[in-house]
This record gives C-alpha cells, structure tokens and sequence, in this order.
C-alpha cells in the first residue's frame, strides 16, 4: 500500500466519522426533543444498532461484510428512491427516515473503508448519487404544493447527506485504486506474473 493511499483511506475515515458523531448527535437531538421519551430511545436505537453490527463486521471481517454491504446499500437505494417517489412513510410525522437511512449505511461504510476501500468507495458514491436524486425527486413532486424547494437538495436534511458521502467515497476509491496500481506494479517488477 501506498503511503498516498493510505493517507487518503484515513482521512476518509476521519471525515467519515466525524460526519458520523455530529450527524448523530443531531439526529438524536430531534428525537429527544420531538417526539422525545422512550419513543425517542426507540427510533435511536433503530438507526445505531444497524450502524453498529456493519461497522464491527466490516472491521472484523471484511471479506464477509463486501456482499452484505452491497445488498444493504441497494436495499438502502430502493428504499430512499422509493420513498422520494411515492411518500412511503409520512416525512411530517416521522421525520426524514429515508436521509437517516441512507446516513447510517453511509457511516458504517466508512469503517469497511478501512479494510476494503475500492468497494466501500464505491457504494459511498452509488448511495450519495441515490440520495441526490432522491432529493431532486421529492423537490420536483412537491414544487406545486408547500414542499422543499430548489435549495433543499443540498441543503435540506436529505441533502445534507450527499456531500460527505460524495466526498469520503470519492477518497476511498481513489485510496483503493492507489493499492491497486501499487499491487500491480509490485507483482510486475518482481517478475512473479507476465
């Protein structure tokens, strides 16, 4: 590995995981103060649970986590996209349960960065991209009535989410592409393949 791509892998897991805390300690700030009680320790632990099961699979075994976390984060994309389409769970009632979503697959992918940061990468732009169009989407089905507007695509709790996932995943693949090349240009000049 190369002194760049580890350079990179780490502060894409440094962004990651400050995103992760303060991103956390606002959601959980919302549901403390909205609905707050036992609802709020429930709607909680329904987000950090999830977060950190993949988060301690993707550091201990990161060769299991890579399928499990491509089938999350598609699951994580179809939802998001097919809330945004269709107002499957009710935004002024529960909150922005899609961006939440999408924020705790976006952290926990962050620690499989640590281990493979190719795919984790990857399925952090595939998933802020998602996100993005989500947003756009809820945007353009609202623009007639009191919905977001325009500048709720970046700057709108869902897409909020888009930036730091964009950035880290764009860190990490290159991370993972440097190791690549590395890899590459290592077994080339040992003469130990053609």
């Amino acid at each position: 590995m190369t002194a760049v791509a580890r350079a990179l892998r780490y502060v894409a897991f440094a962004v990651m995981t400050l995103f992760g805390l303060f991103g956390g300690l606002f959601v959980v700030g919302y549901a403390v103060d909205d609905p707050g009680g036992w609802v709020a320790v429930g709607m909680t632990a329904l987000w950090v649970l999830p977060l950190l099961a993949l988060s301690v699979l993707a550091v201990r075994r990161p060769t299991t986590a890579g399928p499990v976390f491509v089938a999350a984060t598609t699951l994580v994309i179809a939802f998001t996209l097919a809330d945004s389409t269709f107002g499957i769970v009710p935004r002024d009632d529960w909150g922005p349960v899609a961006a939440i979503v999408v924020f705790t697959i976006g952290v926990a992918l962050g620690f499989l960065g640590l281990r493979r940061p190719a795919l984790a990468g990857l399925l952090l732009m595939v998933a802020g991209l998602a996100q993005l169009v989500a947003t756009a989407i809820v945007v353009a089905v609202h623009a007639a009535d009191d919905g977001p507007g325009p500048g709720a695509v970046l700057t709108g709790s869902s897409g909020v989410v888009v930036l730091p996932l964009l950035v880290t995943g764009l860190l990490f693949l290159l991370a993972g592409l440097l190791d690549a090349w590395s890899r590459r240009r290592v077994l080339r000049n040992d003469g130990s393949r053609p």
